[in-house]
């Protein structure tokens, strides 16, 4: 058993440090508090008593050395160990991508929208660990204890064992030993304006959480902008509006609204077919404050 994985300290802690970490894990487990723990605080203090005295904390790193490199699956293979923490390595939690619609309106101007996703979060009922006192944990045999695989000229977490290195026997019941449940998510997502169709807003930490203490990932959502009364091609807004005949034959004035409700009175030349009306600067704007053109297209019914 590794001692210093007990403790929860480096192989290179100062005595202070391996001190500190007895102290806490000694608070913690302590049988008065919890008779259970009994067995367990032996180990602490027998790991604590080992690394505190120089002599025996030299043979013990050369013990340890050894051992190692014969029997990986005795380090892993008893639960006290898991417990305590010894093995864990953060593993990163995945992003995750959703699609979104809005309105050119909402694009242009900004918006809050609520989402609802599934998320992967710590199990409540093991604390993210993915054991229970009935569990027992071994060498995983995909990776062979190291938590990674290789992958075309890559190295890529282990999808066997999560990239823990080893799997669980008798898991978790709720989690299945991987640490993780699925969550439904409610979140208010602020869209900024300007916002491009096919543009990713990104939110932080808004994928799934990571393991062993691992970052979260992120909530990526790609931009869908759904055409309604206006129309966007490149930053141009486009609409089109239906005219009497008569009218358009006749020429004179029309009345249209641009995208920021500002009334706008345009002479129309007399025509028979279909007129198109382009306004400088009264289309899209993106977030860089770039600004498109208003096209109107007047449809003679």
């Amino acid at each position: 058993m590794d001692f210093y994985r007990i403790l929860g300290v480096g192989r290179d802690a100062t005595p202070e440090e391996i001190k500190r970490a007895f102290r806490k894990k000694a608070k913690q487990f302590h049988p008065d508090l919890n008779p259970e723990y009994q067995e367990i605080f032996k180990q602490i203090t027998h790991a604590y008593d080992t690394l505190i005295d120089p002599e025996k904390r030299k043979k013990y790193d050369e013990t340890l050395k050894n051992f190692e490199k014969k029997d990986f699956s005795r380090i892993i293979g008893d639960i006290l160990a898991d417990f305590l923490g010894f093995h864990t390595k953060p593993v990163s939690g995945e992003n995750i991508t959703a699609k979104i619609n809005i309105s050119v309106e909402e694009g242009y101007f900004g918006t809050v929208k609520t989402l609802k996703y599934k998320r992967k979060i710590k199990c409540e009922n093991c604390a993210g660990r993915g054991i229970t006192s009935l569990s027992r944990i071994t060498e995983c045999p995909k990776c062979k204890g190291s938590g990674r695989v290789k992958k075309a000229f890559i190295q890529i977490p282990c999808f066997e064992c999560f990239g823990r290195g080893f799997v669980i026997k008798n898991p978790c019941p709720v989690c299945k030993g991987s640490g993780r449940t699925l969550k439904l998510e409610k979140k208010s997502v602020k869209i900024p304006a300007g916002v491009l169709n096919g543009q990713n807003v990104v939110v932080e930490s808004g994928g799934n959480e990571g393991i062993n203490g691992g970052k979260s990932g992120d909530l990526i959502l790609k931009i869908k902008i759904k055409d309604g009364k206006f129309r966007i091609k490149r930053l141009d807004l486009t609409a089109e509006i239906k005219i009497k005949k008569e009218n358009l034959t006749e020429g004179g004035f029309i009345s249209i609204t641009d995208i920021e409700g500002n009334r706008l009175r345009l002479p129309v030349e007399p025509s028979e077919k279909p007129v198109k009306i382009r306004i400088k600067n009264r289309g899209y704007r993106d977030i860089t404050g770039n600004r498109g053109d208003l096209v109107i297209r007047l449809i003679p019914v």
